[in-house]
């Protein structure tokens, strides 16, 4: 099973769409069951296994974690995340809070937020941890990718992984980056970014100096050919190749139909997913 660690604004859901495309009603989308919980606990995962998904390829999500020991479900369980630069993954998080949420306050107000400071730390290593501890976790991922080399990182990523089929098309554009724009060229605005995000700086240039080039010589010399090539087919992706896909669309089906209402009704919410 490959789990996929799905950090806010790193090109997550256009990756989730990969997955599903390869994998169908194989490919489990996780929703929050447990709001005491920050993560999928291993008995919640064998809980969904046995109700609904006997056979599951992969799973992606913001409950994913790779500390919560998933392994006493899948003790094959493979990794993966994506990564972003911490300032403009920040300030692109509040963008989309903005434009989709419906977040009605100021970038100063908002930044200071329990929730804001150094995301993709926490979602590594915990909501704790430092950057060293979540740069001591990164051995364990089969794969981290950068959401800034996005159609590069699904290359390595398919060699690494045997993923079927890494085409895609993305979920989601914003509208305008006019907020993340003005954030990222304003000194004040930049001062507060970097401040907030001190162990994510710690993680990223780890990844950007040590773990992806390692990655990139491990795939060969034959990966600028490979990633150009790659780029040649994904052109002739349209919305039909996605979505009436039959893998998708068992997707869809199992997902929309059994699992997230199952989850609505344990969870008393209505609106879960």
């Amino acid at each position: 099973m490959i789990a996929v660690v799905h950090i806010h604004k790193t090109a997550g859901t256009t990756l989730a769409g990969v997955f599903k495309r390869s994998y169908g009603s194989r490919h489990l989308d996780v929703l929050e069951i447990d709001r005491s919980t920050p993560h999928l606990t291993s008995s919640e995962l064998r809980r969904i296994m046995d109700r609904f998904y006997p056979r599951l390829d992969s799973i992606n999500g913001h409950p994913v974690r790779i500390y919560a020991g998933l392994e006493e479900v899948e003790p094959d369980i493979e990794y993966v995340t994506f990564l972003r630069d911490p300032i403009e993954r920040t300030a692109s998080h509040y963008q989309y809070d903005v434009q989709v949420g419906g977040v009605d306050i100021p970038f100063e107000e908002w930044i200071t937020h329990d929730a804001v400071p150094d995301r993709q730390t926490r979602i590594l290593a915990g909501p704790e941890a430092s950057g060293e501890d979540a740069i001591t976790l990164l051995p364990r991922f089969s794969f981290v990718g950068r959401s800034d080399r996005f159609d590069e990182s699904l290359v390595i990523m398919q060699r690494r992984l045997s993923i079927p089929d890494i085409r895609y098309r993305s979920k989601w554009v914003a509208p305008s980056n006019d907020i993340k724009r003005n954030l990222l060229g304003d000194p004040e605005s930049l001062e507060q970014l970097a401040a907030v995000n001190r162990e994510d700086q710690k993680v990223w240039d780890h990844t950007v100096s040590e773990v992806y080039p390692k990655q990139q010589a491990e795939f060969g010399s034959d990966l600028e050919d490979t990633v150009a090539e790659f780029r040649g087919r994904n052109a002739k992706m349209g919305r039909l190749q996605v979505y009436a896909h039959p893998p998708y669309l068992a997707y869809v089906v199992k997902w929309r139909l059994r699992y997230r209402p199952w989850v609505r009704r344990v969870t008393g919410d209505p609106t879960a997913g």
